[in-house]
């Protein structure tokens, strides 16, 4: 049973894809039913991290 927060700590140390989340934290990989939620997760982070402001290059 791997926790949202596991997933978003696997997220910030560079994991870009469910694969990724599955190799760092074992999440979906044993019956692969909650691999939507990590999608999701995943999504979810990708949309909050490309609005945040300490995100983004000061040119």
């Amino acid at each position: 049973m791997v926790s949202e927060k596991e997933i978003i700590a696997a997220l910030k140390k560079g994991a870009t894809s469910a694969e990724d989340i599955q190799y760092a934290t074992r999440a979906g990989t044993s019956c692969g039913k909650c691999l939507m939620t990590v999608d999701q997760i995943i999504e979810e982070y990708e949309l909050n991290a490309a609005i945040d402001p300490q995100r983004k290059l000061d040119l």
